[in-house]
């Protein structure tokens, strides 16, 4: 997310970040991270101030994630939540009606944003799984000599921030991370408690990238000769075309209306996203901070990516505002997930070229293009997806238990298909029954009530603002004159808004940010694990999963 604010306002990301924090905090208890620049809330979520690839902080973006969920439609009601508990602080302490949170899918430089799912998935099974193990223990003597590496050139930065500042700027004893006051935020831009300038960051961001680069060739190498081979085999053919469910709709510069903007620059199948600035399907970001992250002398993060089950994100989506659209998006895709893994040697449709034909499906409004698969037939985007429809219905009705949501979820995405089956023949109109529900329909008619000879600029002000989280967006406007009604109750929102998931991980973390929060010792939060300082002694709780 980012700032809408006057011309002539002066952007100032951190103080801006800080004055949210100090809001919520006024109504929801928080703890801060080992990064200073995230803190975890009550609700079991994560606020973050993310700079991407930059150390300038005035063009960092709010980011914030919903916490572990049990269920599709209980991360749509997280999601509402916590846009609620942006907007309540910022409400709270904005200068002036100008400024307001906008869910944006770009930054102000044109890079694509989006919003990441993360999936428990097996990353491999049988054989593959033993060599998964294998190419794991291959790295183990390149990791450990990295980490040597890396403890050297670190070292030699911190003597460059000593030499550069003197020794009266910090010190050893300054480290504020850990700490549970937001005076922690000015620690952002510290090495174990010494400041460091932007230049100096760059340079050791630069240096530790030179020294991982071989390990992060290999450890690509083996993700893409091993990891969810069943799921790039069965279910890129339905990736590929959910832009159709869940896209957001953009307006490029050429005037030209897109289904979606992140799909449309998706370019590998699996990889690295935030690493090398590509744009996977399966995003394996969470298994590399794994391997390079955490203590230099511990070894039990590199021992956690022995498991089968791991984290892994699908990083295609957009940030969407119509609620049927976000619950279609994960409940589908969590179908497919646990089918691909429940038949791991079905062979569903291949697609030739999944990244080209998901780029060319996000393109494509009218939805007339076909892409071939690998046996030369042509499937245009709701040819897929309603093959995988009818697919998931067949497999659920021969399993003898099935969640409700499961069978509500197949309803309402055949409705959605029914409905844009409907569209006039003339192409010129999205079918009305689906405004505000699904996204890019709906932003879509917006953007054809103007007329043909409209300003790209006014037609852009609707596809930015229609993000936008007050009563002033522009979806916002829509929907209080359609009266649709909504699939997450109000009620459901207020108490996501105070308490986590229940029987999740984030229930846990919660429960003892609750207890922990106010206390003068050092705390620190992540997603895994909390720690604490008592009475001269550290100790930690880990949240299992």
């Amino acid at each position: 997310m980012f700032w809408r604010h006057p011309k002539d306002a002066q952007k100032d990301s951190l103080k801006e970040f800080s004055a949210i924090l100090k809001s919520i905090r006024e109504r929801l208890p928080l703890a801060p991270s080992h990064h200073a620049l995230r803190w975890f809330l009550a609700n079991g979520s994560s606020l973050s101030l993310e700079m991407g690839g930059s150390a300038d902080l005035s063009t960092a973006l709010i980011e914030i994630a919903t916490p572990e969920t049990r269920s599709p439609r209980q991360v749509v009601c997280y999601q509402l939540a916590n846009e609620q508990i942006l907007q309540d602080a910022l409400e709270a302490h904005r200068p002036s009606q100008d400024w307001s949170l906008i869910k944006s899918n770009s930054d102000a430089y044109g890079h694509t944003l989006g919003q990441h799912e993360s999936y428990d998935m097996r990353i491999a099974q049988g054989p593959w799984l033993i060599a998964w193990w294998i190419g794991l223990a291959l790295l183990l003597l390149p990791l450990l000599l990295y980490r040597s590496l890396a403890a050297l050139w670190l070292g030699s930065m911190l003597l460059i921030s000593l030499g550069h500042r003197g020794l009266g700027m910090a010190g050893w004893g300054n480290d504020k991370t850990s700490a549970s006051k937001l005076d922690s935020l000015q620690s952002h831009d510290c090495l174990l408690g010494f400041p460091m300038a932007p230049w100096q960051w760059i340079l050791g961001a630069w240096g530790l990238r030179q020294l991982h680069a071989p390990i992060v060739w290999l450890f690509g190498l083996l993700l893409y000769t091993v990891a969810l081979r069943p799921h790039r085999r069965n279910a890129s053919a339905f990736l590929a075309s959910r832009c159709l469910l869940d896209g957001a709709g953009y307006l490029d510069p050429e005037s030209k209306f897109w289904i979606s903007s992140r799909a449309a620059t998706v370019d590998r199948e699996i990889g690295f996203g935030s690493y090398n600035a590509h744009r996977p399907i399966f995003r394996c970001d969470p298994l590399l901070r794994k391997l390079l992250s955490g203590p230099y002398w511990s070894l039990t993060n590199l021992f956690e990516l022995l498991g089968p089950i791991q984290r892994i994100e699908i990083a295609i989506g957009d940030s969407g505002m119509c609620q049927q659209s976000q619950w279609l998006r994960l409940g589908s895709t969590a179908l497919v997930l646990d089918w691909v893994e429940q038949n791991p040697r079905v062979e569903a449709i291949q697609l030739r070229s999944p990244t080209t034909a998901i780029r060319e499906y996000a393109r494509d409004w009218m939805l007339v293009r076909s892409m071939p698969d690998r046996k030369g037939l042509e499937y245009k985007s709701r040819d897929l997806s309603r093959i995988y429809l009818r697919t998931l219905k067949s497999w659920l009705e021969k399993k003898s238990e099935v969640p409700r949501e499961a069978w509500e979820i197949i309803e309402l995405w055949q409705m959605t298909l029914n409905q844009i089956d409907a569209m006039p023949k003339n192409q010129n109109q999205p079918p009305m029954l689906l405004v505000g529900r699904i996204d890019w329909i709906s932003k879509l008619w917006l953007l054809q009530q103007l007329g043909k000879e409209t300003d790209w600029t006014v037609k852009k002000k609707i596809d930015i603002r229609y993000h936008e989280l007050t009563s002033e967006g522009y979806f916002r406007q829509l929907l209080e004159n359609l009266q649709l009604s909504p699939l997450v109750s109000e009620q459901e929102i207020q108490l996501a808004m105070r308490m986590p998931p229940a029987e999740s991980p984030a229930w846990r973390r919660g429960t003892w940010i609750r207890e922990f929060a106010d206390s003068e010792s050092k705390i620190a939060v992540s997603w895994e694990k909390a720690s604490y300082e008592l009475d001269g002694e550290n100790y930690s709780v880990l949240f299992r999963r």
